[in-house]
């Protein structure tokens, strides 16, 4: 039997061709609501997928957590910028232009010397620029280095520091609460948790079947009763659904990308000390659990409005603070290259696997 860290979603579709895997076809509509790119691990421990997995990433222990957002930034920043002096390698960055890339970027420059100015590299690309034109324009442009973003694969398992700005926007909530405001309002976001109101939200991803919606709420619901802090509202449910099952998505499907010749360097050790994501820390996990208040105002423009904030106390771009809004950027990495299919819990890459060695039987999406 094998567990995964992570595999491509893509080859769950071919197994389920066959019919001897029980609750498969119905666990790819999962796909349908988070992503086609998403395979979920649930941090809880709660739901069964019919995929074995590990969980690299327990769900911290709840505790009152006082720090504010902006000074999670700064300490993580700060960290950064000496662990990669310690290792004495150049630091590249992964950067789209959107909230959580920029919020990055902005805590690094704000605690950067010249020289560690000097030893940072922006990946980026034209749909960077045109993201967040003026922030390029000012703080990019001829003052720090920059490369391609889509060359980011060659760059996993050699002696550098890559980091990302995953996992941000499972801090915050979910790109779903954009379409609830679109489809059910503003005030839905903040009502009460609303049992129909998710089933008919979900049901719009799954060709208006209710059924199917109502079945992957039901489990959801199974997974919210775990949570350490009261969700009482369906923007509640949404971020905690997010936080629980996406959160190794966010991490392993770029090393889906790494180059055969350098899937034997990808090792615990390295990704501990030279792949990061700004945003995987307890503390900004705990600040989470913390501040549910603290993620949206009263529309879509104001979702990360800590983030914006902390952008506009650098750039005092007003139009970005107020009128930027989420958009994806991940997928447009990972388009030119070939990936490998699965990850293992030894952190060993394949490109096939005989699906009876990672699938289960006994999964809570068989049919009943």
């Amino acid at each position: 039997m094998t567990r995964l860290a992570y595999c491509l979603p893509a080859i769950i579709k071919r197994a389920s061709r066959q019919q001897k895997y029980p609750g498969l076809p119905r666990f790819l509509q999962i796909f349908d609501l988070y992503g086609h790119w998403v395979l979920p691990v649930d941090r809880t421990s709660t739901v069964t997928f019919p995929i074995r997995t590990i969980s690299h990433f327990p769900i911290p222990r709840f505790r009152t957590f006082t720090k504010s957002y902006e000074d999670i930034c700064d300490d993580r920043a700060v960290h950064i910028l000496k662990k990669v002096d310690e290792l004495g390698v150049t630091m590249y960055i992964l950067y789209s232009g959107g909230i959580d890339s920029t919020c990055v970027m902005v805590s690094l420059l704000k605690h950067a010397t010249r020289a560690q100015r000097e030893n940072l590299v922006v990946l980026l690309s034209h749909e960077s620029i045109i993201e967040n034109p003026r922030f390029y324009e000012d703080h990019i442009k001829g003052k720090l280095r920059t490369g391609s973003s889509i060359t980011y694969p060659n760059l996993i398992g050699e002696d550098v520091y890559l980091l990302s700005a995953e996992h941000n926007d499972l801090i915050f909530g979910s790109d779903k609460i954009g379409k609830m405001i679109a489809n059910f309002g503003q005030a839905s976001v903040h009502r009460p948790y609303d049992r129909q109101l998710i089933t008919r939200l979900y049901s719009e991803q799954l060709n208006d079947d209710l059924a199917a919606a109502s079945y992957h709420v039901g489990l959801f619901e199974k997974i919210r009763a775990t949570s350490p802090v009261p969700i009482e509202t369906n923007m509640d449910f949404l971020w905690w659904t997010n936080f629980a099952i996406k959160w190794h998505a966010c991490y392993y499907y770029m090393l889906l990308f790494t180059p055969p010749g350098n899937a034997h360097k990808v090792t615990r050790d390295y990704l501990d000390s030279r792949f990061i994501s700004f945003y995987n820390t307890d503390d900004f996990q705990l600040w989470s659990m913390n501040n549910l208040d603290k993620r949206i105002k009263d529309t879509w423009k104001t979702y990360k409005w800590p983030c914006k904030d902390i952008i506009y106390e650098y750039t005092k771009d007003a139009d970005y603070r107020d009128h930027k809004t989420k958009k994806g950027s991940l997928l447009s990495l990972t388009g030119f290259n070939p990936p490998h299919y699965f990850i293992d819990e030894g952190l060993r890459f394949a490109t096939t696997l005989d699906p009876d060695s990672y699938l289960t039987p006994n999964n809570d999406y068989i049919a009943v």
